[in-house]
């Protein structure tokens, strides 16, 4: 199938690592013209290359108002329009709910929550004028099913789709459609680039791993990965590869008329 996004303008936030390099390189094969953006300038370098012909860089704190406004503008002046964004950039704190730290708070409201909602902001105009707009929102399925130890992620992620929805809702009827995507555990072995430097950032937290380990009574990311998996009915967890198969799908005009829909993306684990 033709999914028809060459030269389609894309921004994918989080694209210096994981789902989010996978996300815009996918793009970059379908020939759209796609700006990688993250904090970290190392790890865009390394999720760019190759991918020069179709893509760039621009460094972006997505929780600076300022920034996202930055890099927006640039993106107009680069190439006139946006058709897609894609809203990647988050990050993932474990603990219970008595031991949350102010800090971790303040992190997770900055980057899941404020991030969201200034790149939303400033691409819905761009969208506006194209006549044209995907929002996609890489969730997560503790977006869907809360889970213990994990308040202050789970929160956010219930956040975003209830923002999705509202902008799905608003946004409708300019062609603009919002859907979020919410995949279960994405682990590093299951990075199928086969790249160190763009293995998922999220499972390098040392209180997700604890307090994971903890829950499920194993004591290795091995043992967890395998216990987990064979409560899957497919048997295996999810990859990069399969988000950025499903996030470029909703990209293009097949999904039109999908909109204002939580897409578990789990095997089966969590059945709606």
């Amino acid at each position: 199938m033709d999914l028809q996004l060459k030269d389609s303008v894309v921004v994918v936030t989080g694209a210096g690592s994981g789902v989010g390099a996978a996300v815009a390189r996918a793009f970059c094969e379908e020939e759209a013209r796609t700006v990688f953006t993250d904090i970290d300038a190392r790890g865009l370098r390394h999720a760019l290359k190759g991918y020069e012909h179709r893509g760039m860089s621009v460094v972006c704190d997505v929780s600076d108002q300022k920034e996202v406004s930055r890099l927006f503008k640039e993106v107009e002046n680069q190439f006139g329009t946006l058709h897609i964004l894609v809203n990647n950039a988050a990050v993932n704190t474990a603990d219970y709910i008595e031991n949350i730290r102010k800090c971790d708070l303040e992190r997770v409201l900055n980057i899941n929550v404020r991030g969201y909602v200034y790149t939303t902001m400033e691409a819905i105009p761009l969208m506006k004028k194209a006549g044209y707009g995907r929002l996609i929102y890489i969730n997560s399925g503790s977006g869907l099913k809360a889970s213990a130890g994990m308040s202050l992620y789970s929160a956010s992620k219930y956040f975003n789709r209830g923002f999705a929805i509202s902008s799905a809702l608003e946004l409708g009827q300019f062609n603009i459609t919002a859907n979020s995507i919410c995949p279960s555990d994405i682990y590093p072995q299951s990075q199928t680039q086969g790249e160190e430097n763009l293995v998922p950032k999220s499972w390098m937290n040392e209180s997700l791993l604890r307090i994971s380990l903890e829950k499920e009574n194993v004591s290795s990311l091995d043992e967890l990965i395998e216990k987990r998996n064979q409560k899957n009915p497919m048997h295996r967890s999810c990859t990069a590869d399969d988000v950025a198969h499903l996030a470029l799908f909703l990209a293009s005009d097949c999904a039109g008329f999908i909109n204002g829909q939580s897409i578990g993306l789990n095997g089966g684990a969590i059945p709606y």
